[in-house]
């Protein structure tokens, strides 16, 4: 599936400190180059599901800057998808990622009407939220994000919450957790910020909180009502699946295209920033792809560090992602050193939470991980996670 991202505008009416999409400008996406990306992706799409013989699919995400701030672009920009793809019998996925500062009950009712899966970027409680998600002014936005969650009640599978770790917000993060398990039922994407000064002190403090949110899920799951967070489950399953399926994985340079204002294509949106690299340009939608580009960024995917090539936990590792390559070590295909630590120690906590689970014979995991079902053979060694070596 070709997954094609569009930054509608580099603006934002939020001043996140840690934010990589680069200098906020009032400078949005005109409706022709909208249009032109869109036609773009759905080729693309057309291609590929001609190759492998299959329905064409295309997932279309809105990012910015603040999206939002673009909502006649990115409505017209919906009507002229359905419409372009229905043509050409082109399956489509939505996605879009706000601040949800400008969410009202009026926009949630018509994104949820028009099928979209929304990422909501939301830094847990007022505390760790307002460390670095202010409005220019200063003001802490944790209120208006916090109102907008009574709009997605009864609608947890629409959404996800994505919370931004970083080194001056994370003495905040178990507690956040807890905060946002009790306040709404909605999924948490801890997303930790690969590009920061993580020092030895910040580590030690990641580290004691990811802990105690593990036995926050453990808890969850012992009371029947199972909190979900990414650098948990993902790493449960990737173990029972015996790693990350292809699917999973990183496409840069091949599915993946996000489109600048401006109209230049990137391998994916976390690399847009100001729109001034053009090491990792891909072309314009007016003038093509470069192709040239494009196979050089596809063949510098995935992971070079030697000594990452015989490490047990290889599978279950984001070791594979580009982007968070790029901004750990600056390369795409190797590892930084934050990336590490923080795969070990997911893995490491994702694993503990597992094992007592497994020894409790815990209905929600087993039904979750195992399909209602114990496995028939092998033990418990081959259907309990393993501890990290």
């Amino acid at each position: 599936m070709i997954n094609l991202t569009l930054c509608l505008t580099h603006d934002c009416n939020l001043r996140c400190g840690y934010c990589y999409a680069g200098r906020k400008r009032p400078v949005s996406m005109s409706v022709e180059t909208a249009f032109r990306s869109i036609d773009f992706g759905l080729e693309q799409a057309r291609k590929e599901g001609k190759a492998l013989g299959r329905q064409p699919e295309i997932l279309i995400g809105f990012f910015g800057g603040e999206p939002l701030l673009e909502w006649d672009l990115l409505r017209k920009c919906r009507k002229y998808a359905e419409k372009e793809a229905l043509r050409s019998g082109i399956r489509l996925k939505w996605t879009l990622t706000t601040n949800m500062t400008l969410l009202t009950e009026e926009r949630v009712a018509w994104l949820m009407e028009k099928g979209f899966r929304l990422g909501l970027s939301l830094d847990g409680n007022a505390a760790m939220h307002g460390v670095w998600r202010k409005y220019p002014d200063g003001r802490n936005s944790h209120g208006d994000c916090a109102a907008a969650l009574e709009w997605f009640k009864g609608r947890e599978h629409r959404a996800d919450l994505i919370c931004v770790v970083n080194p001056l917000n994370v003495r905040h993060l178990a507690d956040s957790v807890r905060w946002m398990g009790e306040t709404c039922g909605l999924d948490i994407m801890l997303n930790p910020d690969f590009g920061a000064r993580w020092t030895e002190e910040a580590l030690e403090t990641l580290s004691s909180a990811y802990e105690e949110i593990g036995r926050e899920v453990l808890r969850s799951y012992q009371a029947g009502r199972p909190l979900t967070l990414n650098v948990i489950q993902s790493k449960i399953a990737a173990y029972v699946k015996g790693g990350y399926e292809a699917c999973e994985m990183c496409t840069l340079g091949e599915r993946e295209i996000a489109v600048a204002v401006s109209g230049n294509m990137y391998p994916c949106a976390r690399l847009v920033g100001n729109d001034d690299n053009e090491s990792l340009r891909m072309g314009n939608v007016w003038t093509g792809e470069d192709w040239k580009k494009k196979m050089t960024l596809s063949a510098a995917r995935g992971n070079k560090n030697p000594k990452c090539f015989f490490c047990p936990l290889r599978p279950r590792c984001l070791q594979w992602c580009g982007c968070v390559n790029y901004v750990t070590s600056g390369r795409t295909d190797w590892v930084g050193e934050f990336t590490c630590f923080h795969e070990r120690l997911s893995i490491r906590v994702a694993d503990d939470v597992a094992e007592t689970l497994w020894e409790e014979r815990n209905p929600w995991f087993i039904r979750e991980f195992y399909s209602g079902t114990l496995p028939a053979a092998g033990g418990e060694e081959e259907a309990g996670a393993v501890e990290e070596k």
